[in-house]
């Protein structure tokens, strides 16, 4: 058992329709959940970028570092890491000129709002109902090296995969949601699935420790 699901996974009000099984659930693979949101980034990826991503763990692949030795092993030019490609190339900011603040001062602001308004959340497919969940795993299939110069978009959530499962701290089911990031050429370059264990607690005497 992973050192996640010995942490206690913050409990929350049942959220989830009692009419729907995980097979019901199962049926939406394939359907995309993002709402239709497109997060194109801010930034081109620059050498800035990449080398203070690499310095803090001493990551010394040279077609990280040099455009010559990139251009040698028959890149276009400087490579991301891997790694990186759904962190720093896909960042789309927090904040601009002619937004509200981020920071109300005034109690009668709606904070909550305001952050949701600027990142909408997704859906989820109807699903049973749950009250606590944790992330599990993330993968990461590369189809393009991303270079310097390149700008990365961000779309969709995909519904992966539906795997029912009772662990020693609950009954629920490992889901997983794919999105995809494209070059400013509009190529495909990696889908990263990220993993998430939706469940029902169980009682504290019931946990196997």
């Amino acid at each position: 058992m992973s050192q996640s699901e010995d942490k206690k996974a913050p409990a929350q009000a049942p959220q989830g329709d009692p009419n729907v099984t995980w097979e019901d659930t199962a049926s939406h693979i394939g359907e995309d959940y993002s709402g239709g949101v497109v997060l194109v980034a801010d930034e081109r990826v620059d050498k800035v970028m990449i080398s203070r991503y690499c310095e803090p763990a001493e990551i010394g692949n040279l077609t990280y570092w040099d455009e010559e030795i990139a251009r040698m092993a028959g890149y276009r030019s400087q490579v991301v890491p891997w790694a990186m490609v759904k962190e720093v190339p896909t960042y789309s900011g927090n904040w601009r000129p002619g937004q509200s603040t981020r920071f109300p001062l005034d109690a009668d602001v709606d904070y909550q709002s305001q952050l949701a308004a600027r990142a909408p959340t997704s859906g989820d497919p109807p699903m049973p109902p749950t009250n606590a969940g944790f992330f599990t795993d993330m993968t990461i299939e590369y189809f393009e090296p991303v270079c310097l110069g390149d700008r990365l978009t961000t779309m969709g959530r995909v519904l992966h995969h539906v795997s029912p499962k009772e662990t020693r701290v609950g009954v629920g089911a490992f889901l997983g949601y794919t999105t995809s990031y494209f070059n400013q050429k509009g190529e495909l370059v990696a889908k990263a699935t990220q993993g998430n264990y939706r469940f029902t607690r169980k009682a504290e005497k019931d946990i196997v420790r």
